[in-house]
């Protein structure tokens, strides 16, 4: 009797010790360096190719993946200019033959432009082993979005509220400016304006999507689909910190009739097929990772948050007021605006216009280009200095066991 007890008390005593480190208080350090995984055992992915979709929250998305390229010192798939990597065709390597990065040889980790989506030539330009993701929006949502950020107003000459009910023939049936407008989704993923009807195209289009994405993100579920992708790529919390970029004043936003809505989910329905198919994926996917889980890891990621937005001293700012590099593209947009406080960097590539960061990364592949090049020069001027020294050597060599002759004639062509 007395030798069990023996072995009954220490086991209480471990009992103890674990229920009072469990219930400590936890004192979090306002320190964003605290939100690094450094116990993951996968290691971070660094070759990605993002479909950025029109409207879909995408923008953050791309802020986060040109911060980490920029972090990282990552190339980005880069045309000599502007913000497109094919507007009105699908995007093609050729697309980029007239840059510097393109014309020294140079290889890419991410692709984040606007584009058609084209998953041979995107996957071409990456090369192998790339982890793939976009992110869907509700279709109306999405199209109301479209309608006042590019003033389709100005294209079709009526409101929202008018086109949800006229007739789609004439000008009604076009896209606005070429490239915007009915089920921008499937038209970003590359299907064409003749093939919206097309229910064999649709599901084609939806099953080629299942093949070519490891994760589709949902926009109205934005901080979840941060959490999933973080996990997707094996990145921190700190890498995938981010504003709500592009969101518009209450004052630029269209109200509509309930009747109108109807009727633009019967104009969107293609869209609808392609949203809902892929809603309810991410659904699954969400409960794949634990719904327990899935809190703790929020809990964290709203906190990072907002401890950067603190330190970053960020104030959301009326995009009119804002000037330089956070001035935004577009009207009756919220922009950030940053007091220069910190020296931390993440504050200023977070409150970044998307086109001025764009420049940033041609001026960094540039600079990254001009050390290739000179690299190269000097591995030149190398091979030619040591094949100027071997024929010297070869002189020197008994002509009856090697033809020097020969080998002259080699290496001189090297």
């Amino acid at each position: 009797m007395r030798g069990k007890r023996l072995y009954f008390l220490p086991l209480v005593a471990l009992l103890t010790l674990l229920f009072v480190w469990n219930i400590r208080p936890r004192v979090v350090d306002n320190n964003i360096s605290q939100y690094n995984d450094t116990y993951k055992n996968c290691k971070k992915k660094t070759k990605i190719g993002f479909l950025k979709t029109h409207k879909c929250a995408s923008s953050s998305i791309q802020n986060i993946l040109m911060r980490f390229a920029t972090n990282n010192s990552l190339n980005v798939v880069l045309p000599s200019q502007g913000n497109y990597l094919g507007r009105y065709i699908k995007y093609t390597r050729s697309m980029i033959s007239n840059t510097p990065w393109e014309l020294a040889g140079m290889e890419y980790d991410i692709f984040c432009l606007h584009t058609i989506w084209n998953q041979g030539e995107v996957s071409n330009t990456l090369g192998p082993g790339a982890t793939y993701f976009t992110m869907l929006r509700d279709p109306v949502d999405l199209f109301e979005s479209l309608w006042n950020y590019a003033s389709f107003n100005t294209y079709y000459h009526i409101s929202l509220e008018e086109f949800a009910f006229v007739p789609k023939t004439g000008l009604f049936s076009q896209r606005a400016f070429k490239n915007l407008g009915r089920n921008q989704m499937l038209w970003d993923m590359g299907l064409t304006s003749k093939q919206m009807d097309n229910y064999t195209a649709v599901e084609q289009m939806i099953r080629e999507a299942e093949q070519n994405f490891h994760l589709v993100l949902i926009a109205e579920r934005f901080e979840e689909s941060m959490i999933l992708m973080k996990d997707l790529l094996c990145w921190d919390y700190r890498d995938i910190l981010n504003l709500k970029l592009n969101a518009r004043d209450a004052s630029h936003k269209s109200q509509l009739s309930i009747a109108a809505r109807h009727a633009l989910e019967d104009y969107l329905a293609a869209d609808y097929r392609l949203y809902n198919h892929f809603k309810q994926r991410f659904e699954e996917r969400v409960q794949e990772f634990g719904n327990q889980r899935m809190e703790n890891e929020l809990d964290i990621f709203r906190h990072a948050n907002g401890n950067m937005k603190e330190k970053c001293g960020l104030e959301a700012t009326r995009n009119a007021k804002l000037k330089g590099e956070q001035r935004l593209w577009g009207t009756g947009l919220i922009g950030y605006h940053f007091e220069n406080s910190t020296d931390d960097p993440i504050c200023r590539y977070m409150a970044m216009s998307e086109n001025s960061f764009l420049d940033l990364l041609r001026r960094e592949q540039e600079e990254k280009t001009r050390h290739k090049l000179l690299g190269n020069q000097v591995k030149k001027q190398d091979v030619l200095e040591n094949l100027v020294k071997t024929q010297d050597v070869l002189e020197d060599l008994p002509t009856d066991k090697i033809n020097v002759e020969q080998l002259k004639k080699v290496l001189g062509a090297v």
